[in-house]
């Protein structure tokens, strides 16, 4: 009886116990009781798996290490070197006002004269010294020759006055006067004409003459150049006299032709055109030459013009 009694006893004071044990995990945030959970025991604390720890932001940036990678972008303000951009050089311009080595200034292309006629030419210190003036008439002959010395005034032209007195038959016709240039061994350096209506009697009605600029401005060779290789690149522009090809020429000091070619052009109406040939030439060794570019007259025989550089050969 006492026992039963005082299991009775033990199982009522149970009931009347609270047990002090921590709430379950709440399964669902947010639903069921609103009250604040409370903190965890220190003993709860030490259970539980720790956390990395967390650094606080500065106000100073981060340094970056730019990769390692090859294919890494450069940014804005690297320094690395970039790759240099290759600079064209600029071709040579071509200058048509360049000094014209021979000029008529009087009288100007198709003038109709009367003789005597008034001559002026003027000609550039390089080409001074032994100048011929010559009147061809249109059948071919001579119909006036004069030859003299001319100095040069160094930085100026060489002025040239004449009087050129002329005879033929017939009222009327048609004729070259021409003025020309050579060195000392006799090869022709220049030659520069106007064609003319000649009559027997009349007043002389005097033409425009042409503008002072040279009819042939090269870009390549240049003057006294250095060639080697066996060929010669001739280019430039030409404002043509005719409808004649150019004639393309070298010649040695002693006037023999190492190389020659011809070159058809358009008519150029007038206007500069350019022109690009390639002009073989033979020689064993180095040797002084001259190139002459040159046209025929196409209504009276022999030359219209002829404009010459000098240069140097190399096999």
């Amino acid at each position: 009886m006492s026992k039963i009694t005082s299991l009775l006893l033990c199982l009522l004071l149970a009931g009347c116990l609270r047990l002090n044990l921590p709430p379950l995990p709440e399964l669902f945030p947010g639903r069921g009781a609103t009250s604040p959970t409370p903190a965890p025991t220190a003993a709860q604390t030490a259970a539980l798996p720790q956390a990395a720890p967390v650094v606080a932001a500065t106000s100073a940036a981060p340094s970056l290490t730019p990769p390692a990678s090859p294919t890494a972008l450069l940014s804005p303000t690297s320094t690395a070197p970039l790759p240099e951009t290759p600079t064209l050089e600029p071709s040579p311009t071509i200058d048509r006002d360049q000094r014209i080595e021979l000029r008529i200034v009087q009288p100007g292309p198709m003038s109709r004269v009367v003789s005597p006629i008034q001559l002026i030419a003027h000609i550039d210190p390089a080409f001074t010294g032994l100048t011929r003036l010559e009147l061809i008439g249109e059948d071919g002959r001579e119909l006036y020759r004069k030859v003299f010395i001319t100095y040069s005034n160094i930085g100026y032209y060489t002025r040239v006055e004449e009087k050129i007195s002329f005879e033929f038959k017939g009222a009327a016709q048609m004729a070259r006067l021409q003025i020309s240039t050579y060195d000392k061994a006799g090869n022709l350096l220049a030659l520069n004409s106007v064609r003319l209506m000649l009559f027997s009697v009349g007043e002389n009605q005097l033409g425009q003459p042409y503008p002072a600029q040279e009819r042939v401005v090269l870009r390549a060779p240049a003057s006294e150049a250095e060639i080697s290789g066996g060929v010669l690149l001739v280019q430039g522009e030409v404002d043509l006299m005719n409808d004649t090809p150019l004639i393309l020429e070298l010649f040695d000091t002693e006037g023999r032709i190492v190389g020659s070619r011809l070159v058809q052009l358009p008519a150029g109406g007038g206007k500069y055109q350019p022109f690009s040939a390639d002009l073989p030439y033979q020689v064993s060794g180095r040797l002084a030459a001259r190139l002459n570019i040159r046209q025929l007259d196409d209504r009276i025989s022999g030359l219209a013009y002829l404009y010459s550089r000098p240069l140097y050969l190399n096999p």
